[in-house]
């Protein structure tokens, strides 16, 4: 059946015309592109609430969503419809609008900056030539005229000024809350206890009082009743000051504004690491700030960004928090760094804090090496980093299917240098790697040793320079994680700051070792400190003040147990006395 318009001008249509016609019509002409936006999360994270969000994974290759659970008899189309990811999005509002707002909603959180459109990436000429650079200067520690205590070294990052603050501030929170003050003395006992749980670690902190378990050094100190109000009271910054702010490390930021600016200013060896460091955290009181990382032991945790020398020092730090990372903390950023990914910009903020960055070479991992790295001219500081194979351009080497065959034995690379000096290398371990570098060439080549299948041996393989340069100088981050762990601060509690606040004690304690040994090394001294001693002594200068005294408490595990083997303490007046057995 055909429709038929008499006008001046007669078009006529078929039926099927009008309903294709209808049909093409995009509906973007009439409501135009719908924008999503990720709601982060209020830096005004209460105390004691709980909070049901999970995770973002902003800027985070190794981050899982979590999704929504199916029944294991859905049939396959209907599980996809079931799984859906736990972010929560919002629709951008019409602009006529924003008058009518609602005065009960939260403040609105900052964005992150706008990133500004890449660069086009300009045409890279490769050539089979290798690098052939100065070698950097080798550290050398100026020896000091004397060893200094170990309490000495600790205080120079976990300064008085440190306590003070801490004390300050926890006195604030006090009145605020009306309870009880504290004192500096109180808050650096305080600290001392903590030290020391960490070589002496108990199941619950109650065992430390209890009559079967009690161990004197931290009994004789501070009682328990007192050690939990401390627990609650400790705080660092003002409450009453977050409405406004989007920084989300606000709790604890002048903690670790404090040893950032003492880290930076300690002598800088001239290769430096950098690479992510986990705070483990597994309470649900943090939000999204706690993140997943498959490959740390510490699955769960803060994720912080850390430079650091290759034995282990600590020297600058960014606390990850989403978009507004940077934004939070104030970092100066030109145009060009505001152009690249994330992952460069946190590289060439770290490494805009070194002291002599012509004099430096930076390692790093495929998380964040890329080429665009090597276009930031800000600083003129040499870099190596494995990359992923989606990274590098295409520069003209060896496929990595044709060095996986079994045809191709282990030790076989290919290199090539671009016309401002970096190098593109792929080398067969028992995977193939693939590697950027300014710093070093292939040569000289020597040998590694992996374990051979056919021959139940090992055999030596061919392993060019940078790559072993690379190896020995990639684990100073991972160096200092160690040393945290060996006698990490337990610090179990719902106040998710107490555990940055572990954290802050433990890195100033393994820095102030790893200078200590520096010193003992640069005066050729043999008897040096192992850490637990190097912390016991830390524990015994900081908690010099005059014991609080305090009765055992009996425990409910063994309540007719016999305590003659406890260590009874002197009787306090106003208390009675023990009843012997």
């Amino acid at each position: 059946m055909s429709v038929y318009i008499t006008d001046s001008n007669t078009m006529a249509f078929d039926q099927s015309g009008v309903a294709r016609a209808i049909t093409n019509l995009s509906t973007r002409l009439f409501y135009g592109k719908r924008v999503t936006a990720v709601v982060p999360a209020d830096p005004a994270i209460s105390d004691d609430e709980g909070s049901d969000e999970e995770d973002d994974d902003v800027a985070d290759p190794d981050f899982i969503p979590l999704t929504h659970e199916c029944p294991s008899d859905m049939s396959p189309s209907a599980k996809r419809k079931c799984v859906q990811t736990a972010v929560e999005e919002l629709e951008d509002e019409d602009d006529n609008n924003e008058e009518e707002e609602d005065e009960d909603q939260p403040a609105p959180q900052a964005k992150g900056p706008t990133k500004k459109g890449k660069p086009a990436s300009r045409l890279t000429t490769w050539k089979k030539v290798d690098l052939d650079n100065q070698a950097l200067p080798v550290y050398q520690h100026v020896p000091p005229d004397f060893i200094e205590t170990p309490y000495a070294f600790f205080s120079k990052y976990f300064s008085p000024r440190v306590i003070k603050h801490i004390a300050y501030q926890s006195n604030l929170y006090a009145t605020q809350k009306d309870v009880n003050t504290t004192t500096e003395d109180e808050v650096r006992n305080f600290a001392a206890i903590l030290l020391y749980m960490g070589i002496s670690e108990l199941p619950s902190i109650e065992d430390y009082w209890a009559m079967e378990t009690r161990v004197p050094q931290v009994a004789n100190i501070m009682s328990s009743k007192r050690i939990r109000l401390m627990r609650r009271l400790v705080h660092f910054n003002d409450n009453t000051q977050i409405p406004g702010t989007i920084d989300r490390f606000f709790k604890v930021w002048p903690l670790f504004n404090h040893l950032v600016t003492v880290f930076r200013s300690e002598p800088q060896t001239p290769k430096q690491s950098v690479d992510e460091v986990i705070v483990a955290y597994k309470g649900k009181t943090a939000g999204n700030l706690r993140q997943y990382i498959k490959s740390k032991p510490d699955k769960w945790g803060f994720k912080l960004f850390a430079r650091a020398s290759e034995d282990g020092f600590i020297h600058d730090l960014v606390l990850y928090q989403g978009k507004t990372t940077l934004q939070a903390h104030g970092v100066p950023m030109t145009s060009e760094q505001q152009a690249v990914g994330v992952t460069s910009q946190i590289v060439s903020v770290l490494a805009s804090t070194m002291s002599s960055s012509t004099t430096t070479a930076i390692f790093a991992d495929n998380f964040f090496t890329s080429l665009e790295i090597f276009n930031l001219k800000d600083k003129n500081c040499r870099y190596t980093g494995r990359a992923r194979d989606t990274r590098i351009g295409k520069p003209p080497l060896k496929s990595i299917k044709d060095m996986e065959k079994k045809a191709v034995p282990r030790g076989v690379h290919d290199y090539v240098t671009s016309d401002d000096g970096i190098l593109a290398l792929r080398w067969k371990d028992n995977r193939v790697v693939s590697l950027l570098s300014t710093d070093m060439g292939v040569e000289p080549i020597s040998s590694v040793y992996r374990y051979c299948s056919d021959t139940k041996r090992k055999e030596p393989v061919s392993c060019p320079a940078v790559i072993k340069s690379y190896n020995a100088n990639m684990g100073g981050i991972d160096k200092s994680d160690m040393l945290v762990h060996l006698y990490r601060t337990p610090m179990k509690s719902k106040r998710w700051y107490m555990r940055m606040f572990a954290y802050a004690i433990d890195v100033s304690l393994t820095n102030a070792w790893i200078m200590y040994r520096r010193d003992i090394k640069a005066l050729a001294v043999d008897d040096g400190l192992s850490l637990k001693n190097f912390q016991i002594q830390v524990f015994r200068s900081c908690s010099s003040q005059r014991p609080v005294m305090s009765r055992p408490r009996r425990s409910s595990s063994f309540p007719c147990a016999p305590s003659t083997s406890v260590d009874i303490p002197m009787p306090i007046r106003g208390h009675r006395s023990h009843t012997p057995v």
